[in-house]
């Protein structure tokens, strides 16, 4: 075990065993006792000040875990507030008394049951209540915050999972009609299409779960994927995949750029009778990935049906977007005519 799984695992006990209470007033009685000197000798002053401050304490834990919880919390300040300064009043006689007792000087002693002196006492008592106070509501703040990053980081995960599986149903029934379709013929193709389909569903189902995955991984997928698209649109599209930069050891969510080469499938090749084209294009760098979907469209009836393409996909491609790169992409949309084309850039 190293240093930082010890550090770890010392933090974790002080937290659960409540141990930092017990630092917090051993530091405050040294500090006490260094600034005051209650007492003749070093140990004096260390005693003296711990009877002193036993009083703080039981003031402050009885503010932090039955005051505040009974009326801060429940707005009722009015009430919190006398009980409080009554609390502090009561502990401030004790306190005079004990100094009163360890004072040896006897101009002191006198000075002990001024009102000034009084009054520096609830003073002392009031500090403290409010710097254990304090410490309690920070306390209290950072587990809060880290439950909210935990419930965010729950609720990121499970919409992540549902857009993830929302994503392509569709092209599932599409493959198997066409994998239907060329049983029927007796195709030498259908061995192949059911191996591209064993192979993108096994991506899908087992390797996709996780948050990221290999850039290969998700560049094999894409290709099963538009090597099916290949069989069922046959000749009239031609298709060109490239591939630029290092792959090694980038990783990207998974089936992030699935609904870019869905639609340009959908919106391009299908609609294509002869001479469509689709390009696909992706970029690494070390500081960005670029990724690049173009398809042709043939004509003013086809532009029409794909003023909005992608539906629910490229909705909820955005969503996940806003979700995983807030801040950290960019998705650029040209819809011409005889062209569509979407290019997304993802900061490293």
């Amino acid at each position: 075990m190293n240093g930082k799984s010890l550090a770890i695992k010392f933090y974790k006990v002080v937290l659960q065993a409540r141990i930092y209470h017990f630092f917090f007033w051993i530091i405050y009685t040294l500090f006490v006792a260094l600034a005051i000197q209650p007492g003749r000798t070093p140990k004096q002053w260390v005693m003296f000040s711990g009877l002193i401050l036993s009083f703080h304490a039981a003031v402050s834990y009885f503010n932090n875990y039955i005051l505040m919880g009974r009326f801060l919390y429940r707005r009722r300040h009015f009430v919190y507030g006398v009980l409080l300064t009554l609390t502090i009043v009561a502990a401030s006689f004790p306190i005079a008394v004990i100094t009163h007792k360890l004072v040896n000087n006897q101009d002191l002693k006198n000075l002990v049951w001024s009102w000034n002196f009084f009054l520096l006492i609830v003073l002392s008592v009031f500090f403290s209540v409010m710097l254990s106070m304090v410490l309690k509501l920070l306390k209290n703040w950072y587990q809060e915050e880290q439950i909210n990053k935990h419930l965010q980081q729950v609720n990121l995960e499970t919409e992540l999972k549902f857009l993830r599986n929302q994503i392509n149903p569709h092209f599932l029934f599409n493959s198997l009609n066409n994998l239907y379709a060329l049983t029927l013929k007796k195709s030498e193709q259908a061995p192949e299409v059911v191996l591209r389909l064993s192979n993108i569903l096994r991506y899908v189902l087992y390797e996709s779960g996780d948050g990221r995955v290999s850039v290969e991984k998700e560049i094999q997928y894409l290709k099963d994927y538009i090597d099916l698209e290949k069989i069922r649109v046959g000749d009239r599209v031609k298709i060109d995949f490239s591939v630029e930069g290092e792959t090694a050891g980038r990783q990207v969510p998974p089936l992030l750029f699935l609904t870019f080469v869905e639609n340009s499938f959908k919106h391009g090749a299908e609609n294509a009778l002869s001479k469509g084209w689709i390009s696909i294009a992706l970029k690494l760098t070390p500081n960005e990935t670029f990724f690049e979907v173009a398809n042709s469209k043939n004509n003013a009836e086809n532009t029409s049906k794909s003023k909005a393409p992608g539906g629910i996909g490229m909705v909820n491609l955005k969503k996940r977007l806003d979700l995983l790169y807030r801040g950290k992409y960019s998705l650029k949309i040209d819809d011409t005519e005889l062209e569509y084309k979407a290019s997304l850039i993802l900061k490293n």
